[in-house]
């Protein structure tokens, strides 16, 4: 091809395509994948004047691979054969270069795209759809944060409110805590107070009794070396009697004043009869006048200057000699002759006994009943007969114990006998001997007198139990007489535990139970209180069981307190009536029984069944509210009422305080009528007591301390405002 006349190539379109060899298009074809493939390695060239900036640049598009991720090249066998427009452009483009790509980007995209299959022309992202996508994903991000932080604020204002509440609790734990604290600290220094004064009175006490002790010391001293003494003094004048008496020499005989007229025959009487009626040899042994030569010698020994003249050798007895036996003196006679003398006080004691100042002596009244098998001897002349027999096989010291032995064989056989005359006096006589020693009886006679007393006290309390006439029982029979008698018994064993073991062996658990009923006489009751304050031992109350007996011992306890805290709340009637007992007695029973139950709580076990009681706790917040209302009445019995709710307060402190883990407060309240209510009102009405009040003034001062501890226990904080404006006058 040569050039044209203005220098220039003659590049027409016919004569150019005419010239190509036949592989000319397919290489040029080869050529523009091959720069299209570089070209996505450069940077696109950017127009400074911003042309096209609203037309899409399709020489960067590349073909994504969406399983890979990564750009692929298409296969040139897989792209159809480009028309005769698409060649002859790829030829200009290239002969002459890339001059005016600019101008072209969009038709060479058009035309490669035209070329291409549609499935690749679908994997191809358009900018314009994935920007209005990522506004909405925007948006919709946005609004999930902002829900997001509603409920992020919703749960912070949660919290506030929340610690704020918590803070609330918190102050007014710490009001609680600092009340309690001063609280304490004032119980404490009045406690240390208290002690201080009682260790200072016992010390007082105790130095006047030593001092005491010390004189009485002094005293039994000084007597015993007088007795010493005039033992010694004693000892000796006998001793120099005897040895006097011994030793003395023969003495002439006084004689008899001479008559006034002597007859010659020795001052010897004149014989009545005549010599010559006296036998011979009576005759001759007479003695005769003496001769002169016998009346003028005298022999030396009957001389009565010769005796006058010896001389008498007395040995002083030595100390050492004489001490042991006054020390034997000391120790074994004096001991014998002091059991002698308490022997013979106490059966003259019993001899000279009377039931009463006006009525005859015991052993008279005796003289007077006979037993149906003996008839022929009265009661007397048997207990008369068995004293000189009492004591001969036994120490002396068991005399008593014996005598009230032999006595409760007579109580026994008058059983036996159905003869129940003379049992008044059996009963008074024993209890007269055990308030005279009680230590040394009861331990000794418990086994024979408890079952027997039992057996005469069912007589009258079983027909009473079943709301029966005890007639004609009750006439001979007094039932508190024997529980009297069996609480001297008690007593008496209390100082030794295998004593007062023995006795609750003894004790029946129904003959309790039979006396705690309401059937009974409140006095029988009482004294049936009083036995049973000596039976709190360790790991019983009320009786020891036998290994076969039908209940457990903590069901045996169970059913006392039962029995014992009825009265607290119900106010029984008198025996065989519908007729209520006065309040002032009902009053005094109420305050014998919380004393018990107060006095139970120092045994563990004991303490632990009563809290765990279910009516023990409900009862006693009732029997408070009662007295309360009682108290705030004014009428008589008003003291006894403020110690009982004083007593109560404690107790049921110490029980909730004390087995707090063991009680259901709400539990033990269900049990009796409107108890929740009862319980929080005595309570706050307690701890607001007037400190100077008329009403209020036999309540200690520690029983409103106790009474806000308690509520503090079951009330919250805003409950206990709320209290404390209706009650405290805020």
């Amino acid at each position: 091809m040569a050039p044209n006349e203005y220098g220039e190539n003659n590049f027409s379109d016919d004569d150019f395509l005419d010239d190509l060899p036949p592989d000319a298009l397919t290489e040029l074809e080869n050529n523009a994948i091959t720069f299209t493939q570089k070209a996505n390695f450069k940077p696109s060239p950017s127009s400074d004047y911003g042309d096209d900036f609203d037309d899409e640049d399709l020489d960067d598009t590349v073909v994504v691979d969406e399983a890979r991720s990564a750009p692929a090249v298409v296969p040139p066998a897989h792209r159809k054969n480009p028309n005769p427009v698409v060649q002859r452009e790829q030829f200009r483009q290239q002969r002459y270069g890339d001059s005016g790509i600019a101008n072209r980007t969009r038709n060479d995209a058009a035309v490669e795209l035209a070329g291409q299959p549609d499935h690749l022309l679908q994997t191809i992202p358009l900018p314009r759809e994935d920007s209005s996508v990522s506004r909405q994903q925007s948006q919709s991000v946005a609004d999930g944060d902002a829900e997001a932080l509603r409920k992020l604020v919703q749960e912070l204002q949660e919290k506030n409110k929340a610690l704020e509440q918590e803070a609330l609790m918190k102050n007014g734990e710490i009001s609680i805590l600092r009340g309690k604290m001063e609280k304490s600290d004032k119980e404490h220094e009045r406690t240390q107070a208290a002690k201080e004064k009682l260790h200072a009175e016992q010390l007082a006490k105790i130095q006047k009794e030593r001092e005491a002790a010390e004189i009485a010391a002094r005293r039994a001293a000084t007597e015993r070396d007088f007795t010493k003494q005039d033992l010694f003094e004693e000892s000796r004048v006998r001793r120099l009697n005897a040895q006097a008496t011994k030793d003395a020499p023969n003495t002439p005989s006084k004689k008899k004043p001479p008559m006034p007229f002597r007859d010659g025959f020795d001052d010897d009487e004149i014989e009545v009869l005549s010599p010559s009626k006296v036998s011979p040899s009576k005759f001759r042994g007479r003695s005769g006048t003496p001769s002169r030569a016998a009346k003028r010698k005298r022999k030396v020994q009957d001389s009565p200057s010769a005796g006058a003249l010896d001389m008498v050798h007395i040995e002083e007895p030595t100390l050492e000699a004489l001490v042991p036996k006054a020390s034997i003196i000391d120790e074994t006679i004096l001991e014998k002759l002091v059991l002698q003398d308490d022997r013979s006080d106490f059966i003259t004691a019993m001899l000279q006994h009377r039931p009463q100042l006006t009525e005859p002596r015991t052993m008279e009244a005796f003289s007077k009943f006979f037993l149906p098998t003996r008839s022929g001897e009265s009661f007397s002349s048997q207990i008369l007969g068995e004293l000189p027999r009492i004591g001969s096989k036994k120490p002396v010291s068991e005399v008593p114990a014996e005598f009230c032995l032999y006595i409760i064989q007579l109580w026994s056989k008058c059983l036996e006998d159905e003869y129940y005359t003379p049992i008044y006096l059996i009963l008074d006589l024993l209890q007269f001997a055990l308030e005279l020693k009680t230590t040394a009886i009861a331990p000794l006679i418990i086994d024979q007198l408890v079952p027997i007393a039992q057996k005469t006290a069912d007589l009258v309390a079983i027909p009473r139990f079943n709301r029966e006439s005890p007639s004609p029982f009750d006439k001979d029979i007094n039932v508190s007489s024997c529980l009297a008698l069996m609480h001297l018994a008690a007593l008496g064993s209390i100082p030794e535990n295998h004593d007062i073991t023995r006795f609750w062996k003894q004790m029946r658990w129904d003959f309790v139970l039979l006396m705690l009923s309401p059937n009974q006489n409140v006095a029988d009751f009482e004294w049936m209180i009083r036995i049973l304050s000596t039976g709190i031992l360790k790991d019983s109350f009320g009786g020891i069981l036998p290994e076969n007996a039908v209940m457990t011992p903590a069901t045996n306890v169970g059913h006392i307190i039962d029995r014992l805290t009825y009265p607290l709340f119900e106010v029984p009637c008198l025996p065989k009536s519908t007729v209520k007992v006065d309040p002032d007695v009902v009053g005094k029973l109420r305050l014998q029984i919380i004393l018990l139950l107060t006095n139970m709580t120092r045994s563990a076990y004991v303490g632990k069944a009563l809290a765990v009681h279910p009516s023990a706790i409900g009862r006693i917040v009732s029997l408070i509210s009662d007295e309360l209302d009682t108290l705030y009445d004014y009428r008589s019995g008003r003291e006894d009422s403020a110690r009982l709710i004083s007593h109560s307060t404690r107790l049921l402190f110490h029980l909730i305080t004390t087995h707090e883990q063991e009680i259901d407060i709400q539990k033990k309240l269900a049990v009796i009528r409107g108890g929740s209510q009862k319980y929080l009102l005595c309570l706050s009405r307690l701890h607001f007591l007037e400190e100077e009040g008329v009403l209020e003034a036999g309540i200690d001062q520690d029983v409103p301390g106790y009474a806000l501890e308690l509520l503090e226990m079951v009330v919250t904080p805003e409950e206990g405002e709320e209290i404390m404006g209706v009650l405290g006058g805020g």
